[in-house]
């Protein structure tokens, strides 16, 4: 049984999905000097719902040790946070949190799910704005 699906309706009325682009990571080149910088794929349009972040997600990301602005996004589908030890993640979403606001880019810090998504579920994700985009 989806009990999401179930609820959905009472949760769009409350807090409306928001479009957002997902940039996946594809990896990194190095130029000449010998820096690194991260490379995507082309973004592709996903339905995400953004909240705040929980006092607990909070003290989560403070252990980390990452800081900045965080939210929380419930993401319909799969993505990655950054995973060091597999050089994995750090996919990116690029969304409005606010509509008066402009597109900002978010980077991808902590996956807490999937939660049955081959059968419409969703991806609770935490996420920091970043300062510039890719």
């Amino acid at each position: 049984m989806n009990l999401h699906a179930i609820v959905r309706g009472a949760i769009g009325s409350v807090n409306p999905d928001v479009s957002a682009s997902l940039l996946v990571s594809t990896g990194s080149t190095v130029n000449a000097a010998g820096k690194r910088t991260p490379t995507y794929a082309t973004g592709v349009t996903v339905r995400i719902q953004v909240q705040p972040t929980s006092g607990k997600d909070v003290e989560r990301l403070a252990a980390l040790n990452i800081q900045g602005i965080p939210r929380t996004v419930y993401m319909f589908g799969n993505t990655q946070g950054v995973q060091r030890v597999v050089a994995k993640g750090g996919d990116l979403l690029q969304f409005s949190a606010f509509k008066s606001e402009s597109v900002t880019t978010w980077l991808v810090v902590l996956v807490d799910g999937p939660w049955n998504v081959e059968q419409g579920g969703w991806t609770k994700l935490l996420v920091v704005q970043q300062v510039i985009g890719p």
